[in-house]
């Protein structure tokens, strides 16, 4: 149970500690690939700009609102885009980890994750996935685990095993009505989840990071390592496709001397890489988090939320 907890606080801090990167405009180390992107099938189109009343850490879209957890004030606030009204939708002393949207049902995770707050009527089939560390086997497992039940968690995934207890497997999760997404902070490999047909496959990112261990251990814990060069920050999906941004500098990068993230588009039934296309800079800060909603990019700039129109050339 000790060592689940430290490992729990380690995974923790290591994602505040990617955010943090980000946020302070920190130039991380950065990973190559001799892959050339392709720029010739989306644009992005600007819509609006929306100020909310703090950093965005945490993002969703549903029903015509955007929805944003801002730490600093233990709140999740909702923009409706019809309207263009900003209130205040979720507050509490509590830290929130995780937001999951389930058509018109909300699914608020603690800082354990193991309470989730549920608003709406909710699916009896509804599902989530959830990493965990085996302590017997050290390895992390990625399972599937049914929201608001007693009911015991499916294994669908074991990662890699690393002495870096578990870090190695670091990441976030991305779904869409059909998948749902695990990708890792440090590495090529995502996992999607077919809720629908209940398999599993794997994409590989374009530009094959392999896993490697990116911690050491500390005394009774395990600190991030040189080797945790973060290669995905965020990520959203739609039925068609996987956009992942990446900060990955491919060859035309290099040549351009364009340094910032790239989003990468995958199709969702292959998994093929399909094209990229870049972000417009806005008042010098990097994009935290990206959501898509119908034809419509949101991606926020700390606390700006920029809202585009993404369609194919």
């Amino acid at each position: 149970m000790k060592r689940d907890l430290l490992i729990l606080s380690a995974l923790l801090c290591c994602a505040i500690v990617i955010t943090y990167i980000l946020a302070k405009e920190a130039e991380p180390d950065r990973i190559t690939t001799n892959y050339k992107r392709n720029y010739d099938t989306f644009t992005l189109q600007p819509i609006d700009t929306v100020l909310f009343p703090g950093r965005v850490s945490i993002m969703k879209a549903a029903q015509g609102n955007i929805y944003g957890y801002v730490y600093s004030k233990k709140t999740i606030f909702r923009y409706n885009t019809e309207f263009k009204k900003i209130d205040s939708f979720y507050s509490n002393n509590g830290i929130v980890t995780r937001l999951e949207i389930d058509t018109n049902t909300f699914y608020i995770f603690d800082d354990s994750e193991k309470n989730v707050i549920t608003y709406g009527p909710g699916r009896n089939t509804a599902y989530y996935l959830k990493t965990s560390y085996d302590t017997s086997k050290k390895l992390t497992q990625l399972k599937l685990r049914k929201f608001n039940t007693p009911a015991l968690d499916s294994t669908i995934y074991e990662f890699s095993r690393f002495e870096d207890g578990g870090l190695s497997a670091d990441g976030f999760y991305t779904s869409n009505n059909y998948h749902q997404y695990y990708i890792s902070f440090y590495n090529s490999e995502i996992i999607q989840y077919d809720s629908e047909h209940h398999n599993v496959k794997l994409i590989h990112t374009i530009d094959n990071t392999p896993p490697s261990n990116i911690a050491v251990p500390t005394g009774n814990i395990y600190t991030r390592s040189s080797k945790s060069i973060i290669v995905n920050s965020t990520a959203t999906a739609d039925e068609a496709h996987l956009y992942v941004l990446s900060y990955v500098l491919s060859q035309d990068a290099i040549k351009s001397n364009y340094r910032g993230p790239v989003v990468d588009v995958y199709n969702a039934q292959s998994g093929r890489y399909e094209s990229s296309f870049r972000f417009p800079g806005y008042q010098g800060k990097p994009v935290l988090q990206m959501v898509k909603s119908a034809d419509t990019l949101i991606a926020a700039y700390e606390n700006n939320i920029l809202l585009f129109k993404l369609t194919k050339k």
